[in-house]
């Protein structure tokens, strides 16, 4: 998979949802299809394709195990979200594309949906190749 991935953007959140309905709000707010969902003896996890992008959702079964498997995760965070974007389907082929802009359009989104913070702490380019964030998104009301 490493081969045919061009980034991947690293998101957090804590919430108190499951697993199914962390993905199913997001499902729902970004007109993703269904996802698909897996487990194994640490985590549970679900992905969706769409225009692109991997949308993967991991909910570790035990707190903290985030920030045991990468540090740049924010303290106290129960799911992570891994917008995986490929070489060979990449929205990066259109010119009005960029990381930045998905970034923003998935976190602040998920941020007012589910009004939360919702933390971009890692940006990977490759292997040992990652760029740290520290960017919160913080949930906006929606105007009346």
């Amino acid at each position: 998979m490493f081969d045919r991935t061009q980034l991947m953007e690293h998101l957090a959140v804590d919430l108190r949802l499951s697993l199914k309905e962390f993905c199913n709000a997001m499902r729902q707010h970004f007109g993703l299809p269904e996802f698909e969902y897996d487990r194994e003896n640490e985590t549970e996890w679900g992905s969706a394709n769409y225009g692109g992008i991997e949308y993967n959702v991991s909910r570790p079964y035990e707190r903290e195990t985030l920030t045991e498997w990468d540090d740049s995760v924010p303290v106290g965070c129960n799911i992570g979200i891994t917008l995986i974007a490929f070489k060979d389907c990449s929205p990066g082929q259109d010119t009005g594309w960029s990381s930045a802009d998905l970034v923003e359009r998935i976190a602040q989104g998920l941020a007012n949906h589910l009004q939360c913070r919702v933390y971009h702490h890692r940006t990977w380019h490759g292997v040992g190749k990652n760029v740290i964030h520290n960017h919160v998104f913080e949930p906006k009301s929606s105007p009346c």
